[in-house]
């Protein structure tokens, strides 16, 4: 929410810089995201949290100011002349039901001149971020920034008959005010007259009722609407405005008589309109609300040994009422709740005003009472523990959306009629559920090929399948994923085997597959003994071209869950007693035959005497391919001799050959 400065000094003195302003405002809750000048005009945009409505206002965001610098208020004038003309005209809403619309107030405005607004007023609206349209427009949108109160102007003329406010059915249609036609979901509110729909309340009025140049006559129509209507509905349709971001929160349920009279005023003062009817204010006013305080209750909270009359200059200062009363035991504070304060439900909150206000930078700087917990948890969090194996190996952590939109899946070859669409999308490029976490990490790297020749990344979180599970829920497994860039595929693979073992996942085997992975990767599955962890392999050329990435990408996408089951708790082995004996053995292997079957191989032959084994060399000599390995062997009980060694190798020798491995001869030392 964008205000200037000179708006609000209009009703709070302000003394200090806009820096000093904004840094005070914000130890107070109220966050300032950004200052800029406009026009010579400084403008705060201000963060509001949901539970502040009243904050969504000039005069809210005033009354702050006023509280922090003790400073006075000083609310905007309303008319003073209710007296209705001759010839004064009527209008009826009936609302069907209640809790759709359970406040408003409702009149007539003749005499009306529909034009420019005044500079003055313009120039606010537009430092405000709101565009001005006509100066009857313009005013329900000043009073709405100054009030946080939204309201409406019909055209009287363009209204046939009474009014009606109800839900709408599926399917009905309305074109608003930007000229779009929408086909309603039900649950709408919506305004309609005898013949139309009129208005989506809450949201945008009709084309069939709006204000425009040959406007002599206008309802104003101050609603408050259910929170709930308004944010589904906002929600289905994609359609925010800053009526709906005030009318999803709890307004003040008062205000709307305020909000109406202020406008009248300045219509008034303005185009010299005329209010043509008595106001029709539901459910005005309603009845006040307090909490009983203990004065005990703020103090051991808060940690402050603050006195009584300090606690009550506070809270008056922020438009509380209080009556200071005496039990026999304590004093106990009757707190009257402004009806602007809808966020305040117990006396917890009132100690938290008290503390905000005070400052919480004014509080004691104590050392805690007590000596620290020497108990620790001893649950493991599976996902920080991968997290800090992935790094540990040189991968960077991202985050990305879990949405994204039907461009992108075509981009990266998968099909939009199998991925999950989410049906109350708010932004077109965002509607589809990601069904793996490979197409973030693809667009994150597409983003830094231009800055690093190699580099890794990986993410955790949710991927969303169309396959149901129990209570008939869409299945959304726990996923690894990790792109590398500029790696070839032996690097990437041990890294990704050297995490694995981090997490003391053991028994490791890949085994190619002919299937395509997502993103075309042609990948190996990745075993742990019988267990199935996910894929691993190459992202298609053709995908990478569509994106900028011209080096060769290798990917891997592994079950979260199937992990944690297959992960052991670390645990220590006694140093060996007795020496290792490594030996190295040279082989031609089959270009079809896969390392794991003889890394399986020379581990099955040596049995009990496997100790480990490194690839030392893979190479081509003329048409073979030529590898090199380096393979130790070990005994529990004492020391290996040569015949020993000479056994061992033989069954070993003997394995490979049986997998179709070739032996160079006089190569095996």
């Amino acid at each position: 929410m964008k205000l200037p400065i000179s708006w609000l000094e209009d009703f709070v003195k302000i003394n200090n810089p806009a820096e000093r302003l904004a840094e005070d405002l914000q130890l107070s809750g109220t966050k300032v995201e950004s200052i800029e000048n406009i026009s010579g005009d400084t403008v705060f945009d201000f963060e509001i949290t949901p539970n502040r409505a009243d904050c969504l206002s000039v005069i809210g965001v005033a009354r702050e100011i006023a509280a922090i610098y003790k400073e006075k208020l000083t609310v905007p004038d309303v008319f003073t002349d209710t007296s209705i003309g001759k010839d004064g005209k009527k209008v009826e809403l009936t609302v069907t039901e209640n809790k759709l619309c359970p406040f408003y107030s409702l009149g007539v405005i003749d005499n009306i001149r529909v034009g420019s607004s005044p500079s003055w007023l313009v120039s606010r609206l537009e430092k405000s971020g709101v565009r001005s349209i006509n100066n009857i427009v313009d005013v329900t949108n000043y009073v709405m920034i100054e009030t946080g109160q939204p309201m409406h102007a019909f055209d009287y003329d363009k209204i046939k008959g009474k009014m009606r406010l109800r839900s709408s059915l599926e399917g009905e249609k309305i074109v608003t005010l930007d000229g779009i036609g929408r086909d309603l979901p039900a649950g709408a509110i919506i305004i309609e007259d005898e013949e139309k729909i009129i208005d989506l309340a809450g949201l945008m009025g009709s084309e069939s009722s709006e204000v425009s140049t040959g406007t002599e006559t206008v309802v104003l129509h101050v609603p408050l609407y259910d929170p709930l209507s308004i944010r589904r509905t906002s929600a289905s349709l994609g359609l925010r405005s800053e009526a709906s971001n005030r009318f999803e929160k709890k307004l003040d349920p008062i205000g709307h008589r305020y909000a109406f009279e202020r406008s009248v005023h300045l219509i008034q003062t303005i185009v010299s309109g005329r209010l043509t009817s008595s106001i029709k204010s539901v459910n005005y006013p309603v009845r006040e609300r307090s909490l009983l305080v203990p004065e005990s209750l703020i103090r051991n909270v808060l940690g402050l040994k603050i006195s009584g009359p300090v606690i009550i200059d506070i809270l008056k200062r922020l438009g509380f009422a209080v009556n200071q009363q005496t039990s026999t035991k304590e004093k106990i504070l009757k707190v009257i709740i402004p009806t602007f304060r809808t966020d305040i439900e117990d006396p917890i909150d009132i100690t938290e005003e008290v503390g905000r206000i005070y400052g919480y930078n004014n509080f004691p700087r104590v050392l805690p009472v007590g000596s620290p917990p020497i108990e620790t948890s001893q649950q493991i969090n599976f996902e920080k523990q991968v997290k800090e194996a992935l790094s540990s190996v040189g991968l960077k952590e991202i985050y990305s959306s879990s949405l994204t939109s039907g461009q992108v899946l075509d981009n990266f070859g998968l099909s939009t009629q199998e991925t999950l669409k989410i049906s109350n999308r708010l932004v077109i490029d965002f509607e589809y559920l990601r069904p793996t976490l490979l197409i973030g990490l693809v667009e994150a790297a597409a983003l830094n090929v231009a800055n690093f020749d190699r580099f890794s990344l990986f993410e955790t979180g949710k991927v969303f399948s169309k396959e149901k599970k129990a209570a008939d829920l869409y299945y959304q497994p726990n996923k690894i994923g990790a792109v590398f860039v500029g790696r070839d595929f032996a690097e990437a693979k041990g890294i990704l085997e050297t995490a694995l073992k981090k997490l003391s996942i053991s028994d490791l085997r890949f085994e190619k597959t002919e299937s395509k992975g997502p993103l075309g990767v042609n990948s190996a599955n990745v075993f742990s003994g019988s267990k199935l962890l996910g894929f691993f392999g190459d992202v298609e050329g053709t995908i990478l071209n569509k994106i900028g990435i011209t080096a060769p990408v290798f990917a891997f996408e592994l079950d979260q869950d199937s992990l944690e089951s297959m992960s052991t708790q670390p645990f220590y082995h006694p140093i060996h007693k007795f020496p290792t004996l490594k030996e190295n053995i040279s082989l031609f292997l089959p270009d079809s035959l896969p390392f794991a079957r003889v890394y399986e191989a020379v581990k099955s032959a040596a049995g009990k005497n496997f100790y480990s084994l490194e690839l030392l060399e893979d190479t081509r000599l003329g048409n073979k391919r030529a590898v090199l390995l380096g393979v130790e062997y070990f005994a529990q009980r004492r020391t290996l001799d040569k015949a020993d060694i000479a056994k061992i190798r033989k069954q070993v020798l003997d394995e490979l050959v049986k997998i179709g491995v070739i032996i160079r001869e006089g190569k095996a030392n």
